[in-house]
């Protein structure tokens, strides 16, 4: 193994007892919570001898040379952002180079699919207009663009899905998904998504990369055959340099049979080769698309250079600027700051 992709992620609040309310709100420690996992998987690259830290796709090569395994950093879910376009700017400083748009619960950002883990592949039923983006998920993917943050389109719904391939001309990823024309799951990606990936005029580059978890790959047949089944089928709909393999070790109960961790990947290998895969297309499959992906999107955002941050704030929020805002009647504002308020204020009761 070269590289890996170490993976930030929290509950969602539900998943814990705290109940978000209608528009999203009250969302727990979801911020400290994340940002204290990306804190533990920084000091455990740090006091690791084998791993190196990787912020681009140059230096996750790089880290191959000097004898490392390149280590990344990945989150899944916008329910972990509180709300705020600054959350992912600090997190994408943090490190942080994927962004999966839901996980198993509707965002103010994005609509889930549901498949939760271990669930018997019912959808979430649709929260927001559309079942796909939000308006402010929308400003999400641009300033994730701007940023240089990969969007994942795993654990979302066709309509987030297709959103998004309306919005944006950057290399996109699905992190950990299966082919629906496979698996009938809302975890799979329809047929309709996959004609949509490519290189050819009208289509967006990306990589979509099989999950190992048998609930989304075929309860009834647990086996390396079939994982490569929906791979090959996802090449059928795209081509082989937009494949790869998102085991999701960190995030599942079980994984294929004979695939229980990454010193078993040789066999899966082999069952590659054995139906004629070339050397050229295994390293596709085995990250080379993935960093041709995030290369694209590093791209993507130096073309944005210069660009000014995105200040969109949730239209939801009740607190920019709360009654308190700045202490009781402003007191711990400056006066300039205070009339502003204040105006604002006076305004909004007009």
């Amino acid at each position: 193994m070269t590289r890996a992709f170490f993976t930030v992620w929290t509950p969602c609040p539900g998943e814990v007892g705290v109940n978000v309310g209608h528009d999203f709100l009250e969302l727990g420690n979801t911020v400290r919570d994340t940002i204290e996992s990306i804190d533990l998987i920084r000091e455990m690259i740090d006091q690791s001898p084998q791993l190196q830290l990787a912020l681009t796709a140059d230096e996750a090569e790089a880290a191959f040379g000097n004898g490392k395994i390149a280590a990344l950093i990945g989150m899944e879910g916008t329910h972990m952002l509180g709300n705020s376009l600054s959350t992912i700017r600090i997190l994408a400083r943090l490190g942080v180079r994927y962004l999966t748009l839901a996980h198993v619960c509707h965002s103010s950002f994005a609509s889930s699919a549901g498949g939760a883990a271990g669930s018997d592949g019912s959808y979430l039923r649709p929260h927001h207009p559309g079942n796909g983006l939000t308006p402010f998920g929308r400003e999400l993917v641009d300033e994730l663009n701007r940023l240089g943050i990969m969007v994942d389109l795993s654990h979302v719904t066709p309509e987030t899905m297709r959103d998004v391939l309306d919005q944006t001309d950057v290399p996109i990823v699905f992190t950990h998904s299966g082919a629906k024309g496979i698996l009938e799951h809302p975890r799979n990606v329809p047929d309709d998504i996959l004609k949509r990936i490519g290189t050819s005029a009208g289509k967006i580059d990306g990589v979509i990369q099989s999950v190992l978890y048998p609930i989304f790959i075929d309860p009834h047949n647990q086996t390396i055959p079939r994982l490569v089944d929906h791979v090959e089928y996802i090449a059928e709909h795209t081509s082989k340099a937009h494949v790869g393999l998102g085991s999701d070790f960190d995030g599942i109960q079980w994984s294929i049979e004979g695939l229980e961790d990454v010193s078993k990947w040789p066999y899966l290998l082999a069952e590659f080769l054995r139906r004629g895969w070339t050397d050229e297309e295994m390293r596709g499959l085995m990250g080379g698309n993935l960093l041709r992906v995030m290369r694209g999107v590093e791209e993507a955002a130096e073309r944005r250079r210069g660009q000014k941050a995105n200040r969109a704030t949730y239209e939801k929020r009740t607190d920019l600027p709360g009654v308190n805002w700045g202490g009781p009647e402003g007191a711990y504002l400056p006066l300039r700051v205070k009339n502003i308020v204040d105006h604002r204020r006076i305004r909004d009761e007009l």
